[in-house]
């Protein structure tokens, strides 16, 4: 009998055009799925193959008795009840690795436009048609420090990009060890709140970094630092983050995700929070494009590929 597979959302073609010539497999797809559709086809899944639109909880397995493999194309899973998994024996594998290179090259290019003030500077061409070139002199990479907070995928990636343009980079992870080298200093977090120029956030939202980035957080740093998010949203605190923007202890920022997407999804608070980021000449937004780029959606179809044969031909899951 054929594996049953369901795939849901949009992905490079390459992805639909391979599966559907695997004669091993019977496969269901939902572009744009919705509940009422997923709990109809569930029943006979095995292997399910989704992005991060969809929050998978004890309610919605409770339809899909045969499921043994949720495939995460992508890094992100805290949209997926993994106790739920657990409790039922259904594997987890996602695809960290496709999306690291763009992750980089945004981070770097964020840092770069931040610390030589192009944003205000465009800001004040483009709103105020003011000409303030001796306004603009900014900084030049080699001159900050930059702290990345944690260092697994998009973190060591990034590292290393940035070492290669000319950074002082110091990193820190409270799950690693043993990784600095190679122009990558690897430091305790108090030394990062003591050096750092610029913070990138490479840590994943769990329970014990959603709000990390707090009023508190920013204060703990000896000088303004400019914090580059292109992680996850609820690990930062909109509210503080216009706070420290506006008391100075923020001299940058670029976000890349929020709490909740889009933004006529957030609260009342961070509405108005968003609202000031909005309009702050010295903060780069973006609609969650960090780790999307024509090539790494190529490298996503790929590695969804790479895992889901490894299950097919019999490598153990559980």
């Amino acid at each position: 009998m054929p594996t049953t597979v369901l795939l849901t959302e949009s992905y490079h073609p390459l992805l639909l055009d391979t599966l559907s010539t695997w004669s091993e497999i019977q496969l269901y797809t939902l572009p744009t799925p919705t509940h009422p559709a997923i709990t109809a086809v569930l029943p006979e899944i095995e292997l399910w193959i989704l992005r991060g639109a969809i929050p998978i909880d004890e309610s919605l397995l409770s339809h899909a008795p045969k499921l043994r493999l949720i495939l995460r194309a992508g890094s992100g899973t805290e949209h997926i009840d993994k106790e739920a998994l657990a409790r039922r024996g259904i594997a987890l594998r996602s695809t960290p690795q496709a999306n690291a290179a763009p992750v980089a090259e945004y981070v770097a290019a964020a840092i770069l436009s931040l610390c030589r003030g192009f944003l205000p500077a465009h800001h004040a061409l483009r709103e105020q048609n003011t000409w303030q070139r001796k306004t603009f002199i900014g900084r030049e990479l080699p001159a900050l420090k930059v702290g990345l907070i944690g260092f697994g995928e998009n973190g060591s990636r990034t590292a290393r990009l940035l070492v290669a343009i000319g950074a002082t980079v110091l990193a820190y992870d409270k799950y690693k060890s043993g990784f600095g080298g190679n122009g990558i200093h690897e430091v305790p977090l108090e030394t990062l709140y003591e050096e750092a120029d610029v913070v990138s956030l490479h840590i994943p939202l769990t329970p014990e970094t959603r709000g990390w980035v707090d009023e508190s957080f920013f204060k703990r740093f000896s000088r303004p630092i400019a914090l580059i998010n292109a992680a996850r949203g609820g690990i930062v605190s909109l509210p503080a983050l216009a706070q420290a923007l506006s008391a100075g202890k923020v001299w940058g920022a670029a976000i890349d995700t929020l709490p909740e997407e889009p933004p006529a999804k957030l609260s009342s608070a961070d509405q108005e929070a968003w609202a000031y980021l909005r309009q702050h000449p010295a903060v780069l937004l973006t609609p969650h494009i960090a780790g999307v780029s024509q090539e790494s959606e190529l490298r996503l179809a790929q590695a969804v590929l790479g895992t889901l044969r490894t299950f097919l031909d019999g490598s153990s899951y559980p």
